[in-house]
């Protein structure tokens, strides 16, 4: 029983770093943000900060796996559940804006990060992306062998494409509720059923 509150204990100080860097970096950027305003925004030393993590880089790329984890494993299950490719696709459409909206700051870091090279951790996130345009990709090639997804179109270019318009397309929408904060759930409700039908319609047999 100690060993498990002592467990529980460290994975919650760590979620709190997580999350304590990740307000830091939405408010002043990567570049600009200190272990120190980290440490600082969580409420820890900066030994503790060191004994999870071992630099503020090991930090950023945690954030940005574990979110693009979370997505993968929502695709996956979609994606082993669903009867047809174009369920599965409206499905992880629907799940991955609704995880933007409700992850903002995340989904800013992730566009601001999505396609750059020269960071510690660009290997580790492109390896991660690829597990999650792979998913995209299958279900794709799925439609296209029920006759529910244009053969014509090439399923590589068609899964990137979805998520940077899903990211950019959310982030937009995400300003315009933060402009009418009472109005939150009614523009995403909206925007969700916008974009899925797009994807629905956009993917569907040439008439």
């Amino acid at each position: 029983m100690a060993q498990r509150k002592k467990t529980s204990k460290a994975d919650a100080t760590r979620r709190a770093l997580l999350e304590a860097a990740l307000a830091v970096i939405a408010e002043r950027g990567y570049t600009a943000a200190t272990v120190d305003q980290i440490v600082e925004a969580a409420g820890v030393s900066k030994g503790v900060a060191y004994y999870h993590f071992t630099s503020k880089a090991d930090i950023a790329e945690c954030i940005l796996v574990e979110g693009i984890d979370e997505v993968c494993a929502s695709f996956q299950a979609l994606a082993d559940e669903a009867p047809t490719a174009t369920t599965a696709l409206v499905g992880m459409i629907e799940s991955f804006a609704a995880f933007i909206f409700q992850n903002a700051a995340f989904g800013r870091f992730f566009v601001s990060e999505l396609w750059r090279t020269g960071r510690p951790w660009t290997e580790a996130i492109h390896a991660h992306q690829e597990r999650l345009l792979a998913i995209l990709r299958t279900q794709l090639e799925r439609g296209q062998r029920e006759g529910t997804v244009r053969p014509q179109i090439d399923p590589r270019f068609e899964a990137v494409a979805l998520v940077g318009m899903v990211l950019t397309a959310t982030l937009y929408y995400i300003g315009e509720a933060e402009a009418a904060p009472d109005a939150t759930d009614e523009v995403q409700r909206r925007f969700v059923a916008q974009v899925t039908d797009f994807v629905h319609h956009a993917n569907g047999p040439a008439a």
